[in-house]
């Protein structure tokens, strides 16, 4: 038996020194710390702390969905990433009472669980919600419809020992991610670097924001590419759903039932993007369709932000993040005016005071994708200069 141990000990050494190497740099870079750690922790924080995993994954559904039961907040943002940038002090006087689920939901399956959730009194109903109606709710073929909340319940992949072998191997083949950041603002890799989800849900575009400052340079991304080569989300055909569409209306039916205050976003592009995909059939074929939907809602009285692009709105494309996703400038900006500018009589919207909003975009240096401001007003490593 002893020989044996001794034959063998070799052979089991290299792969205990692999992981317990591995596990010393996702315990370092706190890639381990669980949801439910993570979101007690911001949750009593005096200071700003984001929430941003690099190697072992966000499990965002579950994150998201973590948070708001615990918050069960009155003003809500629901949808995917286009809704991420609203943020609390948006939506003053309740900004202590705001929460930005943003990519909590991925689909109408997704949104037909949350509605019955408020239905059961399993989650607290809001009385707002800023729902970003993305087109992939009404798109026939969507990769986003594979994962749901009823058919694949959401996990932590810090708790998954197959996630940590992936991070593992993530580790050793990446030296860039053995590398610790100089700051320690947060959860996980790109958390610590002050790079993810603050603790009213929105996010933090640390690095977008510190390269448009060095450079002044806007970044469309690979979008128009993805369009062209019919990459998701613009998969051949691109069908306008009917179905959906019914599906998505009675849930609007629901929320109105119990009393809940809606204001629909249908999320701009850039003018970069969109002046190239207006020539593209296929999409517009199904873009007017969708625009038809957009239409459709305002006329049923529905408070609808309609679609637009930055010039639409006298503005340059340096106020989207990239081609598909606006600032929280622009986002402010879309909230503020179609406030202000629409006769209201709602019980949430047309109590908004927009006071800090309206400073901040008043501001000689404003960064058209940032307003650089966050709850512990924490700096970012760059010098503001005038233009």
């Amino acid at each position: 038996m002893k020989k044996f141990v001794l034959n063998t000990l070799p052979f089991l050494t290299l792969p205990l020194l692999y992981v317990a190497i591995g596990e010393f740099y996702l315990i370092k870079f706190k890639e381990t710390t669980t949801i439910e750690e993570v979101t007690d922790i911001q949750l009593n924080s005096d200071t700003e702390l984001y929430y941003g995993r690099k190697i072992l994954g966000n499990s965002l559904s579950n994150y998201k969905l973590t948070m708001y039961k615990k918050r069960q907040n009155k003003v809500i943002t629901l949808g995917q990433s286009v809704t991420l940038q609203f943020r609390n002090f948006m939506f003053e006087p309740y900004q202590d009472n705001f929460y930005n689920t943003g990519l909590m939901i991925r689909n109408i399956m997704d949104l037909e669980f949350i509605v019955s959730q408020y239905e059961t009194k399993s989650i607290e109903k809001p009385e707002l919600i800023l729902l970003g109606t993305d087109f992939s709710f009404v798109l026939e073929t969507s990769i986003l419809d594979k994962t749901e909340f009823t058919r694949t319940p959401p996990v932590d992949r810090a708790t998954e020992s197959r996630s940590h072998l992936k991070g593992m191997q993530s580790i050793f083949l990446n030296s860039r991610q053995r590398k610790a950041p100089a700051t320690d603002f947060g959860f996980g890799i790109a958390g610590m670097d002050g790079r993810g989800y603050r603790r009213d849900g929105s996010y933090r575009h640390k690095p977008e924001i510190e390269q448009y400052i060095k450079t002044k340079n806007y970044s469309d991304g690979a979008l128009i590419d993805r369009l062209n080569n019919s990459v998701s989300p613009f998969i051949i055909p691109m069908k306008f759903d009917t179905s959906k569409e019914s599906r998505f209306l009675k849930v609007l039916a629901r929320f109105e039932t119990m009393g809940i205050e809606l204001l629909l976003y249908f999320p701009p592009y850039s003018d970069t993007f969109f002046d190239q995909a207006k020539e593209n059939n296929e999409f517009m074929k199904f873009w007017n369709q969708y625009m038809t939907f957009q239409d459709f809602l305002i006329t049923k009285g529905y408070n609808v932000i309609p679609f637009t692009t930055p010039s639409a709105m006298g503005l340059s494309d340096d106020y989207m993040i990239d081609a598909e996703h606006p600032g929280e400038v622009l986002s402010g900006i879309q909230l503020y005016s179609f406030c202000t500018n629409n006769n209201l009589k709602n019980k949430i919207l047309d109590k908004l005071t927009f006071k800090t909003l309206d400073s901040l975009i008043q501001q000689p240096n404003l960064i058209p994708i940032s307003f650089l401001m966050d709850e512990a007003s924490l700096p970012l490593k760059v010098k503001i200069t005038n233009n």
